[in-house]
């Protein structure tokens, strides 16, 4: 039974199945995972995949796969957060603007990790999507296909037979 319920989980959470929704949530994911998590920015994007129509399994895969390639490019990240913050002087009265401004300190774009990993995300966006959404468009059949081949799909197919 936790087969099942574990398959019609995943199933739940990969119902939005179109190749944009898919890209949306492997870029909405890329977001997710680049920037840090303590940020008011996070929780609105986290906001964004349940109020948008996205695939949320891919959400959370590519969140997870960009946490772990975040901890490793931290410190180019935290540069170009760096390059971001000082070295264009004519930003620095936005910068102290809003700091002091009620709500956009909670976004801690003063930290130089925040910013380089939003700033990095941002330009990444929309190339991230369109090249998910072109391999989604590839590999989608052929994934489909090993899937309905594996052990565990035909476990839960001959369990389901069974179990009503």
């Amino acid at each position: 039974m936790a087969l099942v319920w574990t398959i019609e989980f995943l199933q739940f959470l990969g119902k939005d199945k179109t190749d944009f929704q898919i890209a949306l949530g492997i870029s909405t994911g890329m977001m997710l995972g680049l920037v840090p998590v303590s940020t008011l920015h996070w929780f609105l994007f986290l906001i964004l995949v349940f109020a948008l129509r996205m695939n949320i399994l891919a959400t959370i895969g590519s969140a997870l796969c960009f946490s772990l390639l975040s901890v490793f490019i931290s410190s180019p990240l935290e540069s170009l957060g760096f390059w971001m913050l000082t070295s264009h002087k004519i930003l620095i009265p936005f910068y102290a603007r809003a700091y002091h401004a009620p709500i956009i300190p909670f976004t801690t774009f003063h930290h130089t990790d925040v910013m380089g990993g939003t700033l990095f995300g941002t330009l990444l966006f929309f190339p991230v999507l369109l090249i998910s959404r072109k391999l989604t468009q590839i590999y989608r059949a052929p994934l489909h296909t090993y899937w309905l081949s594996t052990r565990l799909q035909r476990a839960y197919v001959h369990y389901r037979r069974f179990s009503h």
